[in-house]
């Protein structure tokens, strides 16, 4: 609920944003990152962060439209994923819950565009928002799971939410859930250790993701643990691996991807399996069956929940299916799956094929936002990350970092041919 003044806040702040967008452009993205954990009101799907987001598209605008007009093909196969979104109001069981989700999807959209013009050749100021952003809060929830202060929030809710259930406290700083707080500090601290592991800053980077290795713990998130620590051994082996000869190359990998696979075990079997998770995959996957190929409608989900049995209809299972495929075949179908995975893959491999070409901070920053990327990817098998608009904020930047860093490989060739091709450059014999 807003107060009475909240309208001329969020004015204030997206006029302030507009600002510094337009005279300071590389101040955006770590302003935009370090504000994004500051979520007040704690149950709002839209907080005073949002209105700073707003004011830095505006300012952008203009880099944006060029950015869309030389990338057309990338960011026309990014955009059958929301179209898909807008089209299922045509045979959803209740059309009027399309909008709702169609928002959050064009938020990530947004984020991504914001981020893919990011222009920086040495990304100190984005180290700093990212550190601003995890460290306090990886904190702030570490203090909550040792009982030395409080959790903010009323009781019987912390309790109905599994926050603080029979004296065990998972810490969530100004998280609404634990597992969003996890889900934000995996995607920094992955962003840091591909930064740490290609030499960029690698001491404060490394603490960093050390932080988020402590948020991930604090939270008792054993999907986000898994996530920073395997992702995190992945991200540095497969770094270390592309300069090593290839006996070498070949023994990090494997110690790289044999670390990331007990990580992954111990989460698996720390959490009991997938435990009640059982109940809403197999009521999925019933779901599914009788509409494989367009679903449900986008946003339908909580309408079949409400409709099936008691069972199902359990406080944490009314918003998501706990499973981003799964909840995206649900509503959208094989179809929607496709176009879903076309929306994340299209970007990776657009800055995957310009690697070659990338300098050494481009090639650590692309590493580190891949890796980010196809973290929250992974941990997604088994949660859902937009549950509100703010939510998609953060997966949105790293999205368009990895093609911030080969745009820049890309701009640089650009810069070379026109020196190459101008006379007025050349030297005389």
């Amino acid at each position: 609920m807003l107060t009475e003044g909240a309208p001329a806040i969020f004015f204030v702040l997206a006029l302030v944003g507009f600002v510094v967008a337009r005279i300071r452009p590389l101040w955006t993205l770590p302003i935009l990152v370090a504000a994004l954990p500051w979520r007040m009101p704690l149950d709002a799907p839209w907080n005073p962060v949002t209105a700073l987001f707003v004011g830095f598209l505006l300012g952008r605008a203009g880099a944006i439209r060029q950015f869309a007009s030389s990338e057309i093909l990338l960011v026309g196969l990014m955009a059958t994923w929301p179209l898909w979104i807008l089209a299922s109001a045509s045979w959803a069981q209740q059309p009027a819950f399309m909008p709702a989700l169609l928002v959050k999807w064009l938020v990530v959209f947004a984020a991504f565009a914001l981020a893919a013009t990011y222009e920086v050749a040495a990304p100190r100021l984005l180290v700093v928002g990212l550190l601003l952003a995890i460290v306090p809060h990886a904190a702030w929830a570490a203090a909550e799971r040792m009982h030395w202060i409080g959790l903010i929030g009323d009781h019987a809710s912390l309790e109905m939410r599994g926050v603080n259930f029979q004296g065990v406290v998972r810490g969530k700083a100004l998280f609404w859930h634990p597992n969003r707080l996890a889900e934000f500090t995996e995607q920094g601290g992955l962003l840091l250790a591909g930064l740490a592991a290609g030499g960029v800053f690698p001491v404060a980077c490394g603490l960093g993701v050390l932080a988020a290795m402590l948020a991930a713990w604090s939270t008792g998130s054993t999907g986000g643990m898994a996530t920073i620590f395997g992702g995190t051994m992945l991200c540095v082996g497969w770094t270390w691996m592309s300069g090593a000869a290839r006996r070498r190359a070949l023994l990090i990998l494997a110690v790289a991807v044999l670390g990331a696979a007990t990580a992954a075990a111990w989460a698996f079997v720390s959490h009991g399996g997938i435990g009640s998770r059982q109940i809403i995959f197999d009521f999925a996957a019933r779901e599914f069956a009788d509409r494989p190929w367009l679903g449900a409608g986008a946003g339908n989900w909580s309408l079949l929940v409400g409709q099936a049995e008691a069972g199902v209809s359990r406080f944490w299972f009314r918003g998501h299916a706990h499973s981003l495929p799964l909840h995206i075949a649900v509503e959208l179908g094989l179809l929607g799956v496709a176009f879903a995975a076309l929306f994340f893959a299209a970007p990776l491999f657009s800055s995957w094929r310009r690697y070659p070409g990338l300098s050494r901070v481009d090639r650590a920053l692309g590493t580190g936002a891949s890796f980010a990327v196809l973290g929250i990817l992974a941990h997604n098998l088994v949660h859902y990350f937009l549950r509100d608009p703010t939510d998609g904020i953060m997966t949105g930047l790293v999205l368009g970092l990895v093609v911030a860093a080969g745009r820049g490989a890309r701009a640089r060739l650009r810069e070379t041919s026109r020196v190459q091709r101008d006379p007025s450059t050349q030297g005389v014999d």
